[in-house]
């Protein structure tokens, strides 16, 4: 079967694009994104928009479901101006919202998440402002289609205004090796602003992650510069990309998919839908595995790396 083109989503505005399909003895992981509205701290709002985006997607043959940046409660952060104390009244109010809003994992939004997953029998990875024990998190949370959370990931790049937030670093960059409908593929997450810095994704490929999934919350990302810049990303890596934003008016939506070679493969526009592509685990790995390549991890020297090593080996990087 192929089938390319465009088609219509239930909800207005939304459009989802659906890939050529796997064939032969191809490994292919279909992929889905959900481009959606969102709401400050409206969290029923949220899920409302988020649950009607995934039923959309796994219709379309979706297998695996990618949320934007704290999608639960809409990205909720402080304006910290310069000079601003973080200790400032307003803004020590807005932090205590900010945690009232996160919730524990696993809890309220965790078991809507998997009433979804189970519903439509698909992976999600879904965002959101996470409280553990009193301390916030920026947490992507992957799901299986059981309903079972299998790991989460925490934001690990955080700049002042978040940390303002009250948000919490995270502390590691971990890869899954999953079964999406009979195939075996690692993937990772990483959050927004950890893509900016190459050795998160660096990271993600060392652990053998051939697909990362990138939710963010910007308006930057869809400048040419930084769309470029996810490009590299992945033709240096040698990985696939999957990233979702929030459309407008939230934020600018061009949420995409970019394969191993550098290439947007296919992108939304700015309004609210959902993206439904092939990934070509096939091809990926044949051109990893090909003689002298230019790209890619084979080629690396680490010994030589040695100020790289001298944060790795004590050096306060934070």
């Amino acid at each position: 079967m192929m089938v390319t083109g465009a088609f219509s989503g239930e909800m207005k505005g939304a459009t989802a694009y659906q890939l050529a399909s796997s064939r032969g003895n191809d490994q292919v992981v279909r992929v889905g994104i959900i481009q959606m509205n969102a709401r400050v701290l409206d969290k029923s709002y949220n899920l409302k928009q988020a649950g009607q985006l995934i039923r959309q997607a796994a219709a379309y043959g979706a297998k695996v479901v990618l949320t934007p940046e704290s999608a639960v409660q809409g990205y909720p952060r402080v304006d910290l101006h310069p000079g601003e104390s973080a200790n400032a009244p307003a803004i020590v109010a807005a932090r205590k919202r900010i945690l009232a809003a996160a919730e524990p994992i696993p809890g309220p939004s965790t078991r809507r998440f998997s009433a979804l997953a189970q519903k439509y029998g698909v992976w999600i990875v879904f965002c959101m402002d996470e409280n553990r024990g009193g301390r916030l998190f920026n947490t992507a949370v992957l799901m299986n289609p059981q309903g079972r959370i299998v790991g989460t990931y925490s934001k690990v790049h955080l700049q002042n205004w978040m940390v303002a937030s009250g948000v919490h670093h995270g502390d590691g960059f971990p890869v899954w090796d999953i079964d999406v409908n009979g195939v075996h593929v690692k993937v990772g997450i990483e959050i927004c602003y950890d893509v900016q810095h190459p050795e998160s994704t660096l990271e993600l490929a060392l652990g053998g992650a051939e697909i990362v999934f990138i939710p963010y919350c910007t308006d930057d990302f869809s400048r040419p510069l930084l769309i470029h810049l996810f490009e590299t990303t992945a033709l240096e890596d040698k990985l696939d990309i999957v990233r979702a934003n929030f459309a407008s008016p939230r934020n600018t939506g061009t949420s995409s998919i970019i394969n191993f070679k550098g290439q947007t493969v296919h992108q939304l526009g700015s309004s609210p839908g959902v993206l439904v592509g092939d990934i070509d685990l096939t091809a990926l790995r044949k051109a990893r595995a090909e003689w002298n390549p230019v790209y890619g991890l084979p080629n690396r020297y680490p010994s030589a790396y040695k100020r790289l090593h001298g944060f790795e080996t004590g050096s306060k990087d934070r």
